[in-house]
């Protein structure tokens, strides 16, 4: 079957479920952390997905701490210029999880990040 150039009802409807704020979340995550997670201490694997339009996971096995994807992630202002996340805020976090929000959304995104240990 070809497709034309004019989106499927099918098409418009898995886009609805799947173009979420979530969606975009890690998008902007994920360009982030492509080097942080697979830098000198890589992680054994990385999965990334979300649960809901609002609700996004990434989990991973060893590599970087927590802290410092966190710390990388985080929205900071240096002299004017943004680093991390635009709109990501940490909400809290241990050794083994994290729970941030994303504010660059109408509604906010959260964000849940495990880092598990093998």
């Amino acid at each position: 079957m070809i497709l034309t150039d004019d989106l499927s009802e099918q098409e418009r409807t898995l886009l609805e479920l799947t173009a979420t704020p979530a969606a975009t979340l890690l998008g902007a995550v994920s360009m982030i952390l492509r080097t942080t997670l697979f830098s000198e201490d890589p992680a054994a694997w990385v999965d990334m997905w979300q649960a809901r339009p609002d609700l996004a996971r990434i989990e991973w096995m060893d590599g970087p701490e927590l802290a410092d994807v966190v710390a990388h992630l985080a929205a900071k202002d240096y002299e004017g210029t943004i680093e991390g996340v635009p709109g990501l805020r940490i909400t809290s976090y241990d050794d083994h999880n994290a729970k941030m929000h994303w504010l660059g959304a109408p509604t906010p995104v959260t964000l849940h990040l495990t880092r598990q240990l093998s």
